[in-house]
């Protein structure tokens, strides 16, 4: 495949997942701003949605990673530690539901920031990071945007919805909310990541006139992403990005690791590309979900109402987000060392700019001499 129609590929997933991101993200800001009361209504719509469309299918098909790695023979062992990870998750909520909650934000945090890098680096045309230091800006700023932001600026909310968790998995409590002064430094840390990001954009983009769309896409991501956090209810916030913006660059990521799906995605045909990849979720996926109906009714016996369970599919999530983020990492690895397993399996070039004005993709995260 010619340069052109590798970066062809890559504006098309573009399309296909960074601008419907864009768009849900935007509309739930101004659906906020212009009815408040209809927001409110629907505030757990976006993570019920996420049980069956992208979110919890979005790590269904973490047992065919090491096929799409090339060492098949690797599956087994991972399917073992896998289970047992999860189980042990889901055991901490019996037994240290606080700690279960904390280690759940800060896993989702890294693991949120860091599932930017890729879609950045391959579909948005990011350059390449010029130092380690930018490479952690831009996981701070991505992870803590989602994560911190909401719990920071809304601390009513922020209660609401970590008691929702709490009170799914037996413990009668009214959450956790940030106090003043926790706010306050949590607020100041936030904004020193996003302005670490931003100047880590400037510096890397810097002197490349042919990146400076890349640049606009990385900085206005930063923006988009603090006015959705900051206007939104929290939990609208978070689960509108969870189905929307984290899950499908994810997907993205492993369709272009299958090669029949990366087939149809380079004739055109993204969207038969991701029922294939629906397809392919859709058994875990219903064991996923088995698996929370039987825990809620089960073993929290809580009430079957729209705040338990999210609150329930939410402790679920958190028992399942530890060992998903280590598959996530182990392909970094891969990815990002150029050792066995080449960026995009041969669908993307590997860097420079295509004379039809397409972003580059690149792949090194090293720092340059």
């Amino acid at each position: 495949m010619s340069t052109e129609a590798r970066c062809a590929v890559a504006s098309r997933l573009q399309r296909a997942i960074a601008l419907p991101g864009y768009a849900a993200l935007a509309a739930a800001t101004i659906l906020t701003l212009a009815a408040p009361a209809a927001v409110e209504a629907a505030l757990y719509w976006p993570l019920l949605a996420s049980l069956v469309v992208f979110g919890l299918p979005h790590g269904a098909v973490d047992h065919h990673v090491p096929k799409r790695l090339g060492v098949p023979s690797k599956q087994r062992a991972l399917v073992a530690w896998y289970v047992g990870l999860t189980a042990a998750g889901i055991g901490l909520w019996w037994i240290a539901p606080w700690l279960a909650l904390g280690l759940f934000l800060l896993v989702a945090a890294v693991h949120w920031g860091a599932g930017d890098l890729w879609f950045a680096l391959h579909l948005s045309g990011r350059a390449d990071f010029g130092r380690p230091w930018r490479v952690a800006a831009f996981v701070a700023a991505r992870g803590l945007l989602p994560v911190a932001l909401p719990l920071l600026v809304h601390p009513a909310a922020a209660s609401e919805g970590t008691g929702a968790i709490l009170r799914a998995v037996g413990v009668q409590s009214a959450g956790w909310a940030p106090s003043g002064e926790v706010r306050l430094v949590g607020l100041a840390l936030v904004a020193l990541a996003v302005l670490a990001a931003v100047a880590a954009s400037v510096l890397d983009h810097r002197g490349q006139p042919h990146q400076r769309r890349a640049r606009r896409i990385d900085i206005g991501e930063l923006a988009l992403l603090t006015t959705v956090m900051v206007v939104v209810p929290p939990v609208f916030a978070v689960g509108v990005y969870f189905v929307a913006w984290h899950a499908p660059r994810h997907v993205a990521r492993l369709m272009t690791r299958d090669r029949a799906q990366a087939g149809l995605i380079k004739t055109g045909h993204v969207p038969a590309a991701l029922v294939a990849w629906h397809r392919e979720a859709a058994p875990l996926t219903l064991v996923s979900l088995v698996g929370l109906a039987l825990l809620a009714m089960l073993g929290w016996r809580m009430p079957m109402e729209q705040s338990a369970v999210v609150g329930a599919s939410l402790a679920l999530i958190a028992a399942l987000t530890l060992p998903h983020a280590l598959v996530v990492t182990w392909m970094d690895v891969a990815d990002f060392s150029r050792a066995r397993v080449r960026p995009f399996a041969g669908l993307l070039p590997t860097a420079g700019p295509s004379r039809s004005g397409a972003p580059e993709a690149t792949a090194r995260l090293a720092p340059r001499a």
